[in-house]
């Protein structure tokens, strides 16, 4: 039994090591090569998620260090030198990272300048509504609005709105 565990811990290294050189070189050929168009920036996104995990685009906090990491790492490769202000340079970097990050799956929210449906925005501030209240129940400071936020639920919930996001930015 324990040769069996050798071998598969070996073998699941080299699959890491062959994920991690395959996104080197994904990663140094579509800097080089982007303005050719021909698959490289779906080859670089396959890599990064091959090493990252499929969701990579959604990370945030802890988990995104190694997106983060990835990045700088892009950056340079394009020719970004930390600790100098290339503008134009940073804004092809930018574009390019987020055509990377389209490919591998990231879907745009809505955002504050975005157009948004009456639904929409009513939605957004039912959500804002209900936050506020329930941090308000907390040192009791909202006894009239805890009267109606039954009602403010039932709102919530019938416009489609997901109560296990109240009390959360997603």
């Amino acid at each position: 039994m324990p040769s069996e565990t050798v071998v598969t811990a070996t073998v699941e290294a080299n699959e890491a090591m062959e994920n991690y050189n395959a996104l080197v070189a994904a990663r140094a050929e579509c800097a080089g090569g982007l303005r050719k168009a021909n698959g490289l920036i779906n080859t670089y996104a396959l890599a990064i998620s091959s090493v990252c995990g499929e969701g990579w685009v959604y990370l945030v906090g802890k988990e995104s260090a190694i997106v983060r990491e990835e990045r700088k790492m892009f950056d340079r490769a394009m020719g970004m030198v930390e600790g100098t202000q290339n503008k134009p340079l940073k804004a092809k970097c930018n574009e390019y990272w987020r055509r990377i990050r389209i490919e591998a799956g990231y879907v745009k929210t809505d955002s504050a300048g975005g157009t948004s449906t009456v639904d929409q925005k009513t939605l957004a501030e039912l959500k804002t509504m209900l936050n506020r209240i329930f941090e308000g129940e907390v040192n009791d400071e909202c006894p009239e609005s805890s009267e109606v936020k039954a009602y403010l639920i039932d709102a919530f919930t019938t416009m489609g709105g997901d109560m296990s996001k109240i009390g959360t930015k997603g």
